[in-house]
């Protein structure tokens, strides 16, 4: 049951969770505004106030919170961010994505790599273990962290870096977002720190993220 759920989301066949899967690129005009009649970015929040139902449907794991209504389709991205490649050793850079419609972040993936197309890494240290990262999620009003520091690092706070492979994982195996995956809301962000361990390291984080897409509601 689970998996034709999954598939109907995906295939863009018409079903209980949704409609197609190709949001409209064209507005349309009428008494209901400009937007009536196209899938656009929504708010989560302006949904749940408006008695919008929403049930669980497992993404093993996690389960994920998913719209029961005609109108709301579920799109997967990979939203990826590249770190170092500059020659730089040991160099700590941050990077944000803003997200412009809701969106469900179920798991995490990276890679790391020499960039010279040369070198290989050190014999004995996999891809993951050449750089340290911290993940944050903000938005209006709030924010926290998604990988807080402690123990023998206490004495920096919880802003610690942590070694890749602790909180990263593969394409083939990736690092899933326990529960009911990292929910970002529309106008929110998600930031990613990462310390490459390396000179030359070219460090490829990957967001694995389920969006919603909507009427717009207000």
């Amino acid at each position: 049951m689970a998996h034709d759920l999954w598939n109907k989301m995906f295939s863009g066949a018409t079903g209980p969770l949704g409609v197609p899967g190709t949001p409209s690129a064209t507005p349309t005009t009428g008494p209901d505004g400009i937007n009536a009649g196209q899938l656009r970015p929504d708010s989560r929040a302006q949904n749940m106030a408006a008695g919008v139902p929403y049930q669980f449907v497992p993404c093993y794991p996690p389960f994920i919170r998913l719209a029961n209504v005609e109108g709301i389709v579920y799109l997967p991205r990979f939203r990826v961010m590249v770190f170092g490649g500059t020659g730089i050793d040991a160099a700590t850079t941050t990077q944000t994505y803003s997200f412009s419609n809701p969106t469900i972040v179920i798991a995490r993936s990276a890679a790391a790599i020499l960039a010279n197309g040369v070198d290989d890494l050190p014999i004995g240290r996999a891809s993951l273990d050449t750089f340290k990262s911290q993940m944050f999620r903000s938005g209006p009003g709030s924010s926290d962290l998604i990988d807080a520091g402690a123990g023998g690092q206490s004495s920096t706070g919880p802003n610690v870096n942590t070694l890749g492979s602790a909180i990263w994982g593969t394409a083939a195996q990736p690092a899933l977002i326990q529960g009911n995956g990292l929910f970002v809301d529309t106008g929110g962000f998600l930031s990613v720190t990462c310390q490459t361990l390396y000179n030359g390291l070219e460090v490829h984080c990957v967001i694995w993220c389920v969006e919603e897409y909507g009427p717009a509601r207000g």
